[in-house]
């Protein structure tokens, strides 16, 4: 897992992820783009969304923002807000090697316990390994409504633009950051949530979305189930990436309370903002901006 936390997320693996992401947030359009060697930002660009309603609309707005990057290709990765899919861990006693079987198994271990219609969603999972009692298998796994994700696809493909790839924010920021040795919590940021998620020994283990609470205040309880639940001691690392534009206040509570110093996720000279649409790109870790 030396390419980021989570490596690469999605349905079938893809070989081939588009090298320009797009990522809608409840007040912005992202637009970031590499090279084709993914070592260098092409281009980025960061842009409030338009006050009026209609799809329509929308379409011409982010027509005209493609056009001032000066974006060509037919395939993009489109970042969606963490809101829009649910994160969740399974354990299989015996999982099948067929991608096929492990996906009906997922959506049947799921059915209860999800509130949409899990057959039809749009899912993505990675195979993590064996359970932390040795007994099963762990998979993480991310699933959407199929309708939410239609929405997204609609409007690229009027533009004859095609979704190669939709990932949550978080998971799309988390190929920016190197796996670390040691237990390590990473907090996300948003416009309308938070989400924290911890790793142990380069592996995740938990991850939690909470709304309308401070910094710190989505850290604690995460914190907590680190101690409780999975046997966690103290956190080596505190990895960070926030679209305010000041988290001055916030990193040092967190530094003051839980005595770690939080580290903002690299490439450092970049702002957090375009983070989540380069990790979505796989910008490599010795990039240049």
């Amino acid at each position: 897992m030396d390419k980021g936390l989570l490596g690469t997320i999605t349905k079938v693996f893809k070989p081939q992820v588009p090298l320009w992401a797009c990522e809608l947030t409840a007040k912005h359009i992202i637009i970031a783009g590499v090279n084709s060697r993914r070592t260098q930002v092409a281009q980025k660009w960061m842009s409030s969304l338009p006050t009026g309603d209609g799809i329509g609309a929308m379409q011409s707005f982010i027509r005209d923002v493609l056009n001032q990057v000066e974006f060509r290709g037919s395939e993009i990765v489109l970042v969606v807000p963490d809101e829009t899919a649910r994160i969740a861990f399974v354990t299989a006693e015996s999982l099948s090697k067929n991608t096929e079987e492990q996906e009906s198994f997922i959506r049947w271990k799921l059915k209860k316990t999800i509130p949409f219609d899990v057959d039809t969603a749009q899912i993505a999972f990675s195979v993590l390994g064996p359970h932390r009692n040795g007994s099963g298998t762990d998979l993480l796994v991310a699933l959407s409504p199929r309708s939410a994700v239609e929405e997204y696809e609609k409007t690229f493909d009027a533009m004859d633009i095609h979704a190669g790839m939709i990932l949550p924010s978080t998971l799309a920021a988390l190929n920016l950051v190197t796996a670390p040795v040691g237990d390590a919590l990473f907090l996300k940021i948003g416009p309308d949530s938070m989400t924290t998620t911890i790793f142990q020994n380069r592996r995740v283990q938990f991850y939690r979305r909470v709304t309308d609470v401070s910094a710190y205040d989505a850290v604690y309880p995460t914190v907590m189930y680190y101690q409780d639940k999975l046997g966690g001691q103290r956190l080596d690392h505190i990895y960070v990436c926030g679209y305010d534009t000041d988290l001055r206040y916030s990193l040092d509570e967190i530094q003051q309370k839980l005595g770690v110093t939080p580290q903002r996720i690299d490439p450092k000279g970049i702002d957090d903002i375009f983070k989540p649409s380069l990790g979505a790109v796989h910008l490599k870790a010795e990039a240049t901006v």
